[in-house]
Protein backbone atom coordinates (compact mmCIF):
# COMPACT_ATOMS: atom_id res chain seq x y z
CA UNK A 1 0.00 0.00 0.00
CA UNK A 2 2.66 2.31 0.86
CA UNK A 3 3.73 2.68 -3.00
CA UNK A 4 0.30 3.03 -4.01
CA UNK A 5 -0.45 5.84 -1.72
CA UNK A 6 3.05 7.38 -2.22
CA UNK A 7 2.21 7.72 -6.43
CA UNK A 8 -0.95 9.60 -5.28
CA UNK A 9 -0.31 11.59 -2.79
CA UNK A 10 3.17 12.34 -3.23
CA UNK A 11 3.36 12.31 -7.09
CA UNK A 12 6.80 10.96 -7.07
CA UNK A 13 8.51 8.61 -9.27
CA UNK A 14 10.23 5.38 -8.11
CA UNK A 15 14.35 5.16 -8.42
CA UNK A 16 15.45 3.32 -11.60
CA UNK A 17 16.89 0.06 -10.66
CA UNK A 18 20.53 -0.49 -11.41
CA UNK A 19 20.41 -3.63 -12.39
CA UNK A 20 17.89 -5.40 -14.51
CA UNK A 21 14.70 -6.67 -12.27
CA UNK A 22 13.82 -10.59 -12.41
CA UNK A 23 10.34 -11.41 -14.03
CA UNK A 24 8.22 -10.87 -10.95
CA UNK A 25 6.69 -14.20 -9.94
CA UNK A 26 3.03 -15.13 -11.04
CA UNK A 27 0.41 -13.73 -8.70
CA UNK A 28 -2.23 -16.06 -6.94
CA UNK A 29 -5.67 -16.13 -9.17
CA UNK A 30 -8.92 -15.73 -7.46
CA UNK A 31 -10.74 -17.23 -10.74
CA UNK A 32 -14.23 -16.36 -9.20
CA UNK A 33 -13.90 -13.73 -7.45
CA UNK A 34 -14.73 -9.82 -8.49
CA UNK A 35 -13.14 -7.32 -6.45
CA UNK A 36 -15.33 -4.37 -6.13
CA UNK A 37 -14.95 -0.55 -4.35
CA UNK A 38 -17.48 1.35 -3.97
CA UNK A 39 -16.15 5.25 -3.84
CA UNK A 40 -18.59 7.24 -5.09
CA UNK A 41 -17.26 10.75 -3.29
CA UNK A 42 -13.02 9.67 -3.63
CA UNK A 43 -12.22 7.61 -6.57
CA UNK A 44 -8.24 8.46 -6.17
CA UNK A 45 -8.57 6.63 -2.92
CA UNK A 46 -10.65 3.76 -4.17
CA UNK A 47 -8.67 3.44 -6.84
CA UNK A 48 -5.58 3.22 -4.67
CA UNK A 49 -7.13 0.92 -2.92
CA UNK A 50 -7.63 -1.51 -5.65
CA UNK A 51 -4.43 -1.26 -7.13
CA UNK A 52 -2.82 -2.53 -3.63
CA UNK A 53 -5.25 -5.44 -4.03
CA UNK A 54 -4.36 -6.29 -7.49
CA UNK A 55 -0.71 -5.94 -6.53
CA UNK A 56 -1.51 -8.87 -4.63
CA UNK A 57 -3.55 -10.96 -6.21
CA UNK A 58 -5.24 -11.78 -9.50
CA UNK A 59 -9.20 -11.38 -9.96
CA UNK A 60 -11.23 -12.35 -12.65
CA UNK A 61 -12.49 -8.54 -12.61
CA UNK A 62 -11.92 -5.30 -11.05
CA UNK A 63 -14.37 -2.87 -10.71
CA UNK A 64 -14.68 0.75 -9.18
CA UNK A 65 -17.92 2.91 -8.65
CA UNK A 66 -17.18 5.95 -8.52
CA UNK A 67 -18.26 9.56 -9.87
CA UNK A 68 -16.94 9.85 -13.49
CA UNK A 69 -16.51 13.65 -13.33
CA UNK A 70 -14.37 13.24 -9.95
CA UNK A 71 -12.13 10.54 -11.43
CA UNK A 72 -8.75 12.22 -12.99
CA UNK A 73 -6.25 9.11 -13.52
CA UNK A 74 -6.02 6.48 -15.36
CA UNK A 75 -7.51 3.07 -14.43
CA UNK A 76 -5.67 0.08 -15.95
CA UNK A 77 -7.14 -3.16 -15.47
CA UNK A 78 -10.28 -1.95 -13.70
CA UNK A 79 -13.63 -1.36 -15.32
CA UNK A 80 -14.91 2.24 -14.07
CA UNK A 81 -18.85 2.70 -13.79
CA UNK A 82 -20.77 5.34 -12.89
CA UNK A 83 -22.01 6.11 -9.84
CA UNK A 84 -23.52 9.26 -8.02
CA UNK A 85 -24.73 8.33 -4.32
CA UNK A 86 -26.22 10.94 -2.10
CA UNK A 87 -27.70 9.56 1.22
CA UNK A 88 -27.19 6.69 3.10
CA UNK A 89 -30.25 4.85 1.75
CA UNK A 90 -29.18 5.03 -1.77
CA UNK A 91 -25.92 3.60 -0.86
CA UNK A 92 -28.10 0.38 1.06
CA UNK A 93 -30.13 0.13 -2.49
CA UNK A 94 -27.15 -0.45 -4.49
CA UNK A 95 -25.25 -2.75 -2.19
CA UNK A 96 -27.62 -4.95 -1.95
CA UNK A 97 -30.01 -4.70 -4.87
CA UNK A 98 -27.96 -2.87 -7.61
CA UNK A 99 -24.59 -4.82 -7.72
CA UNK A 100 -25.75 -8.12 -8.49
CA UNK A 101 -26.29 -6.57 -11.74
CA UNK A 102 -22.13 -5.95 -12.55
CA UNK A 103 -20.98 -9.19 -11.23
CA UNK A 104 -20.79 -12.85 -12.76
CA UNK A 105 -18.49 -14.98 -10.84
CA UNK A 106 -19.55 -17.05 -7.60
CA UNK A 107 -18.13 -14.34 -5.28
CA UNK A 108 -17.53 -10.23 -4.94
CA UNK A 109 -14.64 -9.28 -2.80
CA UNK A 110 -15.84 -5.79 -1.51
CA UNK A 111 -13.07 -3.24 -0.25
CA UNK A 112 -12.41 0.49 0.67
CA UNK A 113 -9.38 2.60 1.15
CA UNK A 114 -10.48 2.11 5.03
CA UNK A 115 -10.27 -2.26 4.25
CA UNK A 116 -8.15 -3.41 2.04
CA UNK A 117 -5.97 -7.22 1.59
CA UNK A 118 -3.44 -7.09 4.23
CA UNK A 119 -1.54 -10.39 3.17
CA UNK A 120 -2.88 -12.69 0.13
CA UNK A 121 -0.75 -15.86 1.62
CA UNK A 122 -3.68 -15.42 4.19
CA UNK A 123 -6.04 -16.20 1.48
CA UNK A 124 -8.25 -19.57 2.02
CA UNK A 125 -10.74 -21.51 -0.46
CA UNK A 126 -12.78 -22.50 2.68
CA UNK A 127 -13.99 -18.59 2.52
CA UNK A 128 -15.70 -19.35 -0.71
CA UNK A 129 -18.13 -21.96 0.98
CA UNK A 130 -19.94 -18.81 2.43
CA UNK A 131 -22.16 -16.67 1.25
CA UNK A 132 -21.10 -13.66 3.78
CA UNK A 133 -17.65 -13.64 5.15
CA UNK A 134 -16.42 -10.27 7.04
CA UNK A 135 -14.37 -9.39 10.19
CA UNK A 136 -15.61 -10.30 13.24
CA UNK A 137 -17.16 -8.09 16.06
CA UNK A 138 -16.71 -8.66 19.87
CA UNK A 139 -19.18 -10.08 22.25
CA UNK A 140 -22.07 -7.75 22.71
CA UNK A 141 -22.49 -6.64 19.39
CA UNK A 142 -25.95 -6.61 17.23
CA UNK A 143 -24.43 -9.35 15.09
CA UNK A 144 -21.62 -11.20 17.32
CA UNK A 145 -19.17 -12.95 15.04
CA UNK A 146 -20.24 -10.70 11.81
CA UNK A 147 -18.55 -7.25 11.52
CA UNK A 148 -19.02 -4.11 8.67
CA UNK A 149 -19.24 -5.11 5.06
CA UNK A 150 -16.30 -2.30 3.84
CA UNK A 151 -14.53 -5.84 4.14
CA UNK A 152 -16.19 -8.67 2.99
CA UNK A 153 -16.16 -11.10 0.55
CA UNK A 154 -20.43 -12.07 -0.59
CA UNK A 155 -21.81 -14.46 -3.04
CA UNK A 156 -23.45 -14.12 -6.12
CA UNK A 157 -26.35 -16.39 -4.80
CA UNK A 158 -26.39 -14.12 -1.75
CA UNK A 159 -26.99 -10.77 -4.35
CA UNK A 160 -29.66 -12.65 -5.96
CA UNK A 161 -31.33 -13.59 -2.99
CA UNK A 162 -31.25 -10.18 -1.39
CA UNK A 163 -33.49 -8.96 -4.82
CA UNK A 164 -36.45 -11.14 -2.89
CA UNK A 165 -39.14 -7.88 -2.45
CA UNK A 166 -39.78 -9.54 1.08
CA UNK A 167 -36.02 -8.15 2.34
CA UNK A 168 -35.35 -4.98 4.36
CA UNK A 169 -33.48 -2.52 2.80
CA UNK A 170 -32.06 -0.50 5.02
CA UNK A 171 -28.75 1.78 6.23
CA UNK A 172 -26.57 0.28 7.54
CA UNK A 173 -26.73 -2.44 4.83
CA UNK A 174 -24.33 -5.19 6.40
CA UNK A 175 -27.07 -5.58 9.28
CA UNK A 176 -29.95 -6.36 6.33
CA UNK A 177 -27.55 -9.04 5.53
CA UNK A 178 -26.05 -10.34 9.33
CA UNK A 179 -29.30 -9.62 11.22
CA UNK A 180 -32.54 -8.39 9.57
CA UNK A 181 -32.69 -10.43 6.97
CA UNK A 182 -31.05 -13.25 8.31
CA UNK A 183 -33.65 -15.51 9.03
CA UNK A 184 -35.36 -15.13 5.68
CA UNK A 185 -32.07 -15.66 3.79
CA UNK A 186 -30.93 -18.35 5.49
CA UNK A 187 -34.21 -20.43 5.43
CA UNK A 188 -35.98 -19.37 1.96
CA UNK A 189 -32.88 -19.01 -0.25
CA UNK A 190 -29.99 -21.44 1.49
CA UNK A 191 -27.84 -18.82 2.19
CA UNK A 192 -24.34 -19.57 4.57
CA UNK A 193 -23.34 -16.91 6.44
CA UNK A 194 -19.85 -18.13 7.64
CA UNK A 195 -18.92 -18.93 11.47
CA UNK A 196 -16.77 -16.31 13.81
CA UNK A 197 -14.26 -18.90 13.62
CA UNK A 198 -13.64 -18.47 9.84
CA UNK A 199 -14.25 -14.78 9.91
CA UNK A 200 -10.94 -14.51 12.53
CA UNK A 201 -8.81 -15.57 10.01
CA UNK A 202 -10.34 -13.53 6.91
CA UNK A 203 -10.26 -10.18 8.52
CA UNK A 204 -10.52 -8.07 11.95
CA UNK A 205 -12.15 -4.81 12.93
CA UNK A 206 -12.93 -3.59 16.30
CA UNK A 207 -12.06 -7.47 18.40
CA UNK A 208 -8.20 -7.95 18.67
CA UNK A 209 -5.82 -9.28 15.63
CA UNK A 210 -5.65 -13.25 17.20
CA UNK A 211 -2.90 -13.23 14.30
CA UNK A 212 -2.24 -13.12 10.73
CA UNK A 213 -5.08 -12.41 8.70
CA UNK A 214 -6.37 -12.13 4.84
CA UNK A 215 -7.42 -8.04 5.33
CA UNK A 216 -8.93 -5.90 7.83
CA UNK A 217 -11.17 -3.30 8.37
CA UNK A 218 -12.32 0.06 10.08
CA UNK A 219 -10.20 3.50 10.13
CA UNK A 220 -9.03 2.85 13.28
CA UNK A 221 -7.06 0.30 12.14
CA UNK A 222 -5.23 1.79 9.60
CA UNK A 223 -2.83 3.24 11.71
CA UNK A 224 -1.92 -0.24 12.65
CA UNK A 225 -1.48 -1.86 9.16
CA UNK A 226 0.65 1.33 7.74
CA UNK A 227 3.97 2.12 8.59
CA UNK A 228 4.59 6.25 9.76
CA UNK A 229 5.25 7.19 6.27
CA UNK A 230 2.40 5.70 4.36
CA UNK A 231 0.53 6.96 7.45
CA UNK A 232 1.53 10.60 6.96
CA UNK A 233 1.44 10.65 3.11
CA UNK A 234 -2.48 9.30 2.99
CA UNK A 235 -3.40 11.94 6.05
CA UNK A 236 -1.15 14.64 3.66
CA UNK A 237 -3.28 14.00 1.02
CA UNK A 238 -6.97 13.31 2.04
CA UNK A 239 -9.46 16.02 1.74
CA UNK A 240 -10.63 18.77 3.61
CA UNK A 241 -13.80 17.30 3.89
CA UNK A 242 -13.08 13.96 4.99
CA UNK A 243 -10.48 14.99 7.49
CA UNK A 244 -12.35 17.46 9.06
CA UNK A 245 -15.47 15.11 9.72
CA UNK A 246 -16.31 12.50 11.43
CA UNK A 247 -13.97 10.11 9.15
CA UNK A 248 -11.04 12.40 10.34
CA UNK A 249 -11.84 12.30 14.26
CA UNK A 250 -12.00 8.22 13.76
CA UNK A 251 -8.93 8.00 12.03
CA UNK A 252 -7.29 10.12 14.63
CA UNK A 253 -8.30 7.94 17.41
CA UNK A 254 -6.83 5.28 15.82
CA UNK A 255 -3.83 7.15 15.21
CA UNK A 256 -3.65 8.67 19.38
CA UNK A 257 -4.59 4.68 20.28
CA UNK A 258 -0.78 3.77 18.27
CA UNK A 259 0.75 6.83 19.87
CA UNK A 260 1.70 7.85 16.42
CA UNK A 261 1.60 11.84 18.24
CA UNK A 262 3.26 13.68 15.32
CA UNK A 263 0.65 12.44 12.89
CA UNK A 264 -2.40 13.34 15.50
CA UNK A 265 -1.17 16.64 15.85
CA UNK A 266 -1.07 17.08 12.13
CA UNK A 267 -4.77 15.55 11.95
CA UNK A 268 -6.09 18.21 14.78
CA UNK A 269 -3.97 21.38 13.35
CA UNK A 270 -5.87 20.56 9.85
CA UNK A 271 -9.24 20.78 11.58
CA UNK A 272 -8.62 23.86 13.28
CA UNK A 273 -7.28 25.21 9.89
CA UNK A 274 -10.58 24.66 9.06
CA UNK A 275 -12.53 25.91 12.01
CA UNK A 276 -13.79 22.41 12.92
CA UNK A 277 -12.92 23.86 16.39
CA UNK A 278 -16.15 21.68 17.69
CA UNK A 279 -16.38 19.20 20.56
CA UNK A 280 -14.71 16.21 18.37
CA UNK A 281 -11.80 18.10 17.84
CA UNK A 282 -11.31 19.42 21.64
CA UNK A 283 -11.73 15.60 22.26
CA UNK A 284 -8.74 14.99 19.78
CA UNK A 285 -6.59 17.15 21.68
CA UNK A 286 -7.23 16.16 25.25
CA UNK A 287 -6.92 12.61 24.27
CA UNK A 288 -3.97 13.34 22.64
CA UNK A 289 -2.22 15.00 25.76
CA UNK A 290 -3.13 12.31 27.84
CA UNK A 291 -1.93 9.68 25.90
CA UNK A 292 1.50 11.43 26.03
CA UNK A 293 1.41 12.39 29.39
CA UNK A 294 1.20 8.39 30.09
CA UNK A 295 3.90 8.23 28.06
CA UNK A 296 6.01 10.59 29.90
CA UNK A 297 5.20 9.43 33.07
CA UNK A 298 8.17 7.59 34.58
CA UNK A 299 7.89 3.79 35.48
CA UNK A 300 7.03 3.21 39.21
Amino acid sequence: MARVISAWAARSAPPLPLLPEPPPAPLPRLAEVTLVCVQPRQPALGLATLQHCMRQLQFADVLLFTDLQKLRQDAPGIRVKGLKIDSAQAFADFMLRGLVHYVTTSHVLLVQWDGFVLDAAQWDPAFQLFDYLAAPQQAGALAPGLGMGSFSLRSRRLLLALQDPAMVVRPPEHLCIVHDNRQKLEQAHDVRIAPAELARRFAFDDAPNPGPTFGFAGLGNLARVLDPVTLDRLVQGLPDELLGGPVGHLLCVGVIAQRRFDTAETIIARRSALRRLDWRTWQLRLKAAIARMGDDAPPG
